[in-house]
Order: C-alpha cells, then structure tokens, then sequence
C-alpha cells in the first residue's frame, strides 16, 4: 500500500441489492404514539426500527399484532375517560407554550443586555449569534407545542365521532407498517409512526429534514467536514473551506431537545494563508477541543491547535474560542490522521510516518502515533512518539473501547513471514488494540486481519457496539460490495477474535464507509454503517442487530436518510439512541441533522 494505492479507482456502476424487508423511519414530531410522555415535546428526527410479529411482513392489528377488542368493550366511560386526558394534555401544551415564551424573553433580555456591556468583538459575535439561536429555538418549540394542541383537538374528534358510530377494526386487514384506527369515516389503516403513504402501501420516508450549519454560508464549500461530540450534547465541526483557498474553519455548539442546534459563527483555525486538509477533531474534559490536519495535499506537515470553549465567563457565550497553543509535529503527511481523547487530559494521534533507513537514499513507511497532554490553559506537552505498525499504513480510524483503551482500524502492506519469506499476510482490514498505561500508548503486536488474503479493501468504519465487541465496515473494491464483521476483546489478554463475518451488507461502491459507536445502547447492541448508494445518488444507513449470547448478526437493514449524494459526511451518536450529522452536499454548502435509533 502506497500513498497512490489508498484512493479508490474509478468505479463502475453495479447494480443494488434488493430492499430489505424491515424499514428504517423517520419522524420529526412523535406526538401521537407518545401523548403522556415528555418526548412528545421533541422534535428529534427517529429512525424506528421496526420488528413485525407475524411471518411474511405480517398483519398488524390493534397497534402491537393482537386483535382488537370487539366493539362491545369499548365503554363510554372509556372514553370519556381519554377524552379527560386529551384535555389535559392540551392544557398542558398551552401552559407551556406560553411559559416557553416567557422564558426565552427574559433570555433575550439578559443577551441584549451582555452584547452592549461586552467590549470583546468575538465575544458579542457569539452573543448575537446566541440571539439568534435563542428565536429558533422559540420558533421550533412553539410550532411543537401548536402541534401538541392540533393533535389534541383531532384526537378529540375522533374519540367522539367513533363513540357515536361505534365502529371496529375487526374484520380490516393492514398492510405492512400500518395498523388499523377507528376515525370519523370509521375503521380504517393508517400509517405506523415514522412511515408514510397510504394504509396498504406504507414505507419510510425519503430523507430527513436538513438544518444549515451556518444560515446564509452560501459562500462556503465545506470537504472533509468532520465532527465530534463532548460534554453530552456539545458539537464541534470542522471543514477545509475551498472556497476561500483550503482554509481550515471550525463551529462549535450544542444539541437542543427538539434535534436543533445552536451553534457560533465559524472561525479560522489556520494561521493566515494556510491550508487545512482532512482535519479531524476531538473534544476533551474541561471544555478543550483539539484539531489536528496537515497543511498540504501531498507532503504536508502535520499540524496541532487546541481551542478552549467559554473560558471569558459571560453567560451566553459558552462557545467563544480562546485559542491555545499551535504545534506541529510531523511532515511529509498526505492521509487523514485519527485522534482519540484519554484520562488525565491526554491525547493521542495516529498517523502514517516515514522515517530514513541506513541504506542510501532509502526510507521505511511505518504507523506512528504521537501522545501528548493538553493543559487547561490549552498548552500542548509532547510526551513521545510510539508505533503501532512496521508497515505503511493509510485510511486511519479509531474507535474507543474504555476510556484509556482503543482500536485502529487501517489499511496496511502485507506482512511477510520472518520464517519464509514466500508466505505473507495481506493487511489490508487490520485491526489493533491500543492502551494507555502509566503514560505510554501500548499497542498489541498481534493484530487481527479480517481479510488475509484479499487486497483492495478501501473506505472503512469501525465502531463499539457492546463491551469489548467492536464492528468494522469495509469497501471491497474486488467484489465491489460492503462488508461487515464482528470482533470480541478479551478484557485481561486483549486477543482479538473474530466472532462474526466478514458478511455483505450491501452490493455496489460506496465514496465512504463509516460507523457510529453504539447507535442505540450498550444493552442491545446494534450496528450502525453510513454510506453511498452510488446509483441511486442517495445517502444511506445500514443497521443491524448483534445478539452476544448468539454471536449472530440480524436482521441488517437499509434505509435512505437523505435523497441526495454527499461531498463530505461525519456522524457521531450523542447517547439515547440520537445521532447527529455534519455533511455537505455537492453544492459544498453545509447542513447538519439529528435522528434517533429506537425498536417499537
């Protein structure tokens, strides 16, 4: 594997497999399903994973696959009884609504009123930009409640009409995703929250709603967008702007309930006139972020800065950067690096190094990796320099395991027997467990290779699932097709083995191939790949469902999240089944969205 050798080749057109028979879906407002939960105020983007009950796609009745009751059970007073509630439930919809109101008045007071005491140019820009955030929210959440009360009312209407009629879903037969409802015209199939179309015909909608990371950044062309999340819901994304020469650009921000972010207005990370490519991100305790990228295409330096979030103390500006230390640490880079945050405020990142051999005119390629702290004053201490891997490495990623312990995923040369140098291991989907101990990085000198004797593994993704369970996705660019395998640690030997797969997840090529670490919760592990349907020119999702004690990988489904191709794409999973996205389109405009993995 050479510098040239990591970028695909040209890509034919293959044909893509056939749907799946399970559905992903999305919903922007769960109000129906969910009348006397706090959730029904949310307008988080879900994707339900749906299970039918009954063989072949199966018939859903009554809302959980049992028949309904029969028309005789249903009491008056039952009735009565939910139309009580639903009453209630507006009320509390109108209460709220007005109180919201209240609150993000006084909120708006108190900005307008620091933006005129603060004499800092970078601070009133987060300030105003907080104002701004501050009547979105307002509009999003108050559209939620409004919503709240149209579905009481129609609620409402239905309970009366079918207490008048009488009606039943006894004898209504629904096609997949829908389940039979009595309304005013009587019983009839509706769709199943998420999906959309008629009650025979029901299916996940195309795409997401999409919000701009930067309103009016049409002057922008966000690459190699990549994002991170810290502190529970706070965001950091970065981009290289190719617009205004490769510079290097950074927002910060934080997720709301209702799946919209406020975020600041973006700043330059780079010194002046110089160049950012694949930067990558990473936020640490403390409310640091640390962005590492090189300053070239090809033979770039490798390049350090930590940024330090909300250190002025004014209240609404919790994003304004203090920038700190700059650091550059290695050259001749032209890969992406990984980062990965560790206890005790360190930090290590991972990269393809070379280094002069004693032979003339002669280098070695090899896998190095930098440890470094990170005071709060954003300081950066280089502690040492330590290899994971004697061979030429590209195509890094890394996943977290604990919190000091991790795995790299790579693209690696084949290793040759020192025994016989006839017989070699091909690397190119290797896998290596890494730990800091006592401030060193210790990697494992055994590493598993999923395909030994394939080439052309091309974009990956690896992810934690479960505890000590790790996936890993991967381009096959022989038999163009995305495969996914499965890899148990041991806790106290740290031998990897291999418990699932590789096993086709989809046919055709994909630009990218990535993963979110535990998409939905470390209890019931799934798997969550993102990818391209080259094709069909649409942005895609894969999960599937890991069941430990089995050792088997299910019910894997695909499901289009946005009905567009992608430039750039990154994910991170925010915790409670939500995931957010960073991407930018072919226009290089960036977006951003929110979803959530749940199981009905």
């Amino acid at each position: 594997v050479d510098r040239e050798a990591c970028p695909p080749p040209d890509r034919p057109a293959m044909a893509i497999a056939a749907p799946r028979r399970l559905l992903l879906a999305a919903t922007w407002a769960t109000l129906g399903a969910q009348v006397l939960l706090p959730a029904a105020a949310t307008a988080v983007a879900r994707l339900r994973l749906r299970r039918t009950t009954s063989s072949g796609g199966g018939v859903s009745r009554g809302g959980h696959g049992e028949e309904s009751p029969s028309s005789g059970s249903r009491t008056p007073e039952g009735v009565t009884y939910l139309i009580d509630t639903l009453g209630r439930f507006k009320a509390f919809a109108e209460s709220s609504k007005a109180e919201l109101a209240q609150k993000h008045a006084e909120e708006e007071t108190q900005l307008q009123s620091d933006i005129h005491a603060s004499e800092n140019d970078e601070v009133r820009a987060a300030l105003e930009q907080s104002v701004t955030s501050n009547k979105e929210s307002l509009t999003e959440n108050t559209r939620i409640y409004e919503e709240m009360v149209k579905f009481s009312e129609a609620m409402t209407g239905v309970l009366k009409g079918a207490a008048a009629k009488g009606t039943a879903c006894d004898d209504i037969t629904c096609g997949p995703h829908a389940t039979c409802t009595v309304s005013v015209k009587g019983a009839d199939c509706v769709c199943n929250q998420g999906f959309v179309g008629r009650g025979s015909d029901c299916h996940a909608p195309p795409d997401f709603l999409p919000h701009r990371l930067i309103p009016g950044s049409s002057d922008l062309k966000a690459h190699d967008v990549h994002v991170c999340v810290f502190s529970t819901s706070r965001i950091s994304v970065v981009f290289r702007d190719a617009a205004q020469g490769d510079i290097g650009r950074i927002v910060n921000g934080h997720v709301r309930d209702a799946g919209v972010a406020e975020f600041s207005p973006p700043e330059q990370f780079t010194a002046p006139n110089e160049m950012a490519f694949s930067p990558v991100v990473e936020g640490m305790e403390g409310n640091r972020v640390v962005i590492a990228w090189r300053d070239a295409h090809q033979k770039g330096a490798c390049v350090m800065r930590v940024a330090l979030l909300g250190t002025t103390g004014i209240r609404g500006a919790d994003t304004a950067i203090t920038w700190g230390q700059t650091q550059r640490f290695c050259d001749s880079q032209s890969h992406k690096m990984a980062l990965v945050s560790l206890p005790e405020g360190k930090l290590a990142v991972l990269y393809s190094d070379k280094a002069n051999t004693a032979v003339e005119n002669t280098e070695e390629s090899f896998g190095n990796s930098v440890l470094a702290s990170v005071t709060a004053s954003g300081a950066i201490n280089i502690i040492g320099q330590f290899r994971f891997s004697d061979h030429v490495v590209c195509r890094l990623e890394v996943t977290k395991l604990t919190p000091s312990s991790f795995i790299v995923a790579a693209r690696a040369s084949a290793a040759v027997d020192e025994m016989d140098a006839t017989k070699t291991t091909k690397q190119e989907a290797t896998a290596i467990f890494a730990e800091f101990v006592e401030n060193e990085l210790i990697f494992d000198p055994s590493p598993v290779n999923l395909e030994p004797g394939r080439t052309q593994i091309w974009a990956r993704g690896v992810s934690l699932i479960a505890p000590n369970t790790f996936a890993y996705a991967y381009q096959d660019g022989l038999e163009m097709n995305i495969k996914l395998a499965i890899v148990e640690v041991d806790p106290t030997t740290h031998h990897m083995q291999l418990v699932q797969g590789p096993q086709v997840i989809r046919d055709g090529f994909s630009h990218y191939v990535s993963m979110l670490p535990v998409p939905y919760s470390m209890s019931d592990p799934h798997t969550l790949v993102y990818y391209e349907d080259e094709v069909a020119k649409t942005s895609m999702v894969s999960v599937c469902t890991w069941t430990s004690s089995t050792k088997l990988l299910t019910q894997c489904e695909d499901f289009p999240w946005l009905d567009e191709k992608l430039r750039s794409v990154s994910g991170v999973h925010l915790g409670g089944g939500k995931s957010f996205f960073a991407f930018a389109p072919e226009s290089g405009v960036p977006y951003y969205t929110v979803f959530g993995l749940s199981k009905k």
